[in-house]
């Protein structure tokens, strides 16, 4: 998760730091200290390139920010360091830092909350009715959602669903992370609608894969969709029975994946309720 990098690297870049200070105390520790974090970040994002999770330039942009937090507070109360910056800058650091700071760990806050919330909803997945949900959204090379009014005549009480339009060549696609435990359950069931024409949707789900290029970590359905809201649901037991290589896991569920492909035909999906049943 990008909401959890920069609190990391500002913690990696605060211990070199402290390390770096204790050996040989000097204001070129701050410019090997970022050097050190900045070469930590790029190794390991590079590293993920032939494995099952991909490298992203964000990441890296995160990682920075949490480092520039770090040191600049470290700056901050540092005697050497402000004997040898001007007045501006001396009055700059803290500020700088603070924004730094905030922007890094504002979003790991705001994950946590969302998390607590999640647990305290299950079984219910998405509701699509709560701000804190929209951390299940943000996820790199998906669309987000909008919450819409809910229509008259839904057969879900609430005051908003999710609503995606086609987006470019790729139609609609929209990756959502609920929580990945969903053992004990035997039925994932969701409410889905189009807003004119019908059309088909694929509908997947991903468990942890256990590599990049494979397959074999998904089940997928097609179900058409038209204006009447239908309550979809889809066992358990149909999708171990659609896997060949390997049984699905229900304790490591990565993803529901709602896509459509037909653009330039200006399709809108309407979703909500996304639950597990006994």
């Amino acid at each position: 998760m990008h909401s959890l990098h920069g609190p990391g690297f500002a913690l990696i870049a605060i211990t070199v730091f402290c390390y770096l200070q204790s050996q040989h105390a000097s204001t070129g520790n701050y410019l090997l200290t970022a050097g050190i974090a900045m070469g930590i970040g790029l190794i390991s994002e590079i590293s993920q390139i032939p494995g099952s999770r991909n490298a992203q330039l964000k990441d890296l942009v995160v990682n920075g920010i949490g480092i520039i937090g770090a040191l600049g507070l470290a700056g901050s109360f540092d005697k050497q360091l402000r004997s040898k910056i001007g007045n501006l800058a001396r009055l700059s650091l803290p500020a700088v830092a603070s924004i730094a700071l905030t922007i890094t760990f504002v979003p790991t806050i705001w994950y946590g909350y969302a998390l607590v919330k999640q647990k305290q909803a299950f079984p219910t997945l998405l509701e699509f009715e709560h701000r804190w949900e929209r951390a299940t959204f943000n996820q790199p090379g998906s669309q987000s959602p909008n919450l819409v009014q809910t229509p008259a005549g839904w057969p879900i009480d609430g005051s908003t669903i999710a609503h995606a339009a086609e987006a470019g060549q790729w139609g609609i696609f929209l990756s959502l992370h609920p929580l990945p435990d969903w053992q004990g359950y035997s039925t994932l069931s969701f409410v889905v609608a189009s807003t004119g024409a019908e059309f088909p949707m694929a509908f997947c789900i991903r468990d942890v894969r256990p590599d990049k290029n494979s397959l074999s970590n998904r089940f997928c359905k097609r179900i058409y969709v038209n204006v009447t809201p239908q309550r979809v649901h889809i066992s358990f037991d149909e999708i171990q029975s659609k896997m060949e290589e390997r049984l699905f896991d229900f304790s490591r569920v990565e993803a529901v994946v709602f896509s459509a492909s037909r653009p330039g035909n200006g399709m809108e999906l309407l979703i909500d309720d996304i639950r597990l049943e006994l």
